[in-house]
């Protein structure tokens, strides 16, 4: 039988040809498969949590687990481990909010211009998202973008609430000039996940 190996977390066993990380959980060493008829040496068990120290951290990026907990970035994907308030990722690059409160303009100028460049019907400055003190995430269109701002497939005119699962599309969806659409939102730094909105 050809060799297998094991992943500590989702416990699963992968092909050897797998590579060295659990396919699933991108920076999770994967190990031999623990053989069930011999006791784990202590050594190899699970680490114990001492009584007061803080858990290594999971990134929020990539989900690997901090091998060190004073780590203050994660050694495989090297983002911050501090969960961002935001995260709103298209096709051509990720806006992200760092902290709260925050803002920015997206549109084919300014910090995010690269990610719209090629989307004619985007505005220069086509709409804000930002996050208050609450964490409450906001979308807020320029009146003077003429192609739409959508949530979930809904145009909205003015500052509107959008939560972990909703989309942002800009400009039309129609053939041959479509208009960029985000994956759904994430605010990594929340743990609880709402339902799409709907916007009113």
């Amino acid at each position: 039988m050809e060799a297998e190996l094991h992943c500590r977390r989702c416990r699963r066993n992968y092909p050897a040809e797998t590579g060295y990380f659990c396919p699933q959980h991108p920076g999770e060493e994967l190990m031999p498969v623990p053989d069930v008829t011999e006791p784990v040496a202590a050594s190899e068990a699970e680490p114990e949590t001492v009584a007061g120290a803080a858990p290594a951290p999971e990134c929020w990026s990539c989900g690997a687990r901090a091998t060190d907990s004073r780590n203050d970035r994660c050694t495989v994907c090297h983002q911050s481990l501090v969960p961002p308030a935001l995260v709103i990722s298209f096709p051509s690059g990720s806006v992200v909010l760092p902290a709260r409160p925050s803002s920015t303009e997206l549109g084919r100028a300014g910090e995010h211009g690269h990610m719209f460049a090629r989307y004619p019907n985007v505005s220069r400055r086509h709409a804000t998202v930002s996050v208050d003190e609450e964490e409450t995430a906001w979308i807020t269109p320029f009146p003077e973008a003429p192609n739409g701002t959508f949530v979930n497939g809904t145009e909205i005119h003015d500052r509107t609430r959008v939560r972990p699962g909703d989309q942002i599309r800009f400009a039309t969806d129609q053939e041959p000039h479509v208009g960029p659409v985000s994956e759904s939102i994430r605010q990594p730094g929340r743990d609880r996940q709402f339902p799409p909105s709907r916007p009113a």
